[in-house]
């Protein structure tokens, strides 16, 4: 069995699925300019760049090509073929499926809870004394717009058996 595409090639480059060979190499430079680890700093420049590197290996040499064109076809009609009613499809389980299945730490869960519901009480409650006692500006009511955000939130997880 062919391992799983990790990368659309054609998608990497930003190119046609018909696209020439000039095309393929203008995106190319365009896309090593752009990701090359020396000049782009982000952590996921050397993954791209290394991407971008395969694609075009891949898509400028025609027999390689042929066959990365054929493997997609491949993925395209699988896609494409009715799910069998018999054989249930299950997505791959994530690492948020696998955490959802652990036990809840519940003396963490109340005082996450307990504790948004001071952080919005007290922010509210300042920002009105402030406005009220200390002739701070009436706009300064807008910045009690967190604390009404996780007012309800705080709440509702309390209220939570």
């Amino acid at each position: 069995m062919a391992t799983p595409l990790r990368y659309d090639h054609y998608i990497v480059l930003g190119v046609a699925r018909d696209a020439g060979r000039s095309e393929i190499k203008r995106a190319y430079r365009e896309r090593v300019k752009l990701w090359h680890p020396d000049r782009n700093h982000s952590p996921k420049a050397a993954e791209v760049f290394g991407a971008v590197h395969e694609a075009y290996r891949v898509l400028s040499e025609p027999t390689l090509r042929e066959a990365y064109d054929l493997r997609l076809q491949g993925y395209r009609s699988a896609s494409a073929q009715p799910a069998n009613e018999t054989v249930p499809h299950h997505r791959p389980r994530t690492r948020v499926d696998r955490e959802a299945d652990l036990p809840v730490n519940r003396f963490a869960f109340i005082g996450l809870h307990v504790t948004g519901l001071l952080f919005g009480t007290m922010l509210i409650l300042g920002i009105l004394i402030g406005i009220v006692f200390f002739s701070w500006p009436s706009y300064f009511i807008v910045f009690c717009a967190p604390g009404v955000a996780v007012l309800p939130d705080s709440i509702a997880g309390l209220r939570v058996k």
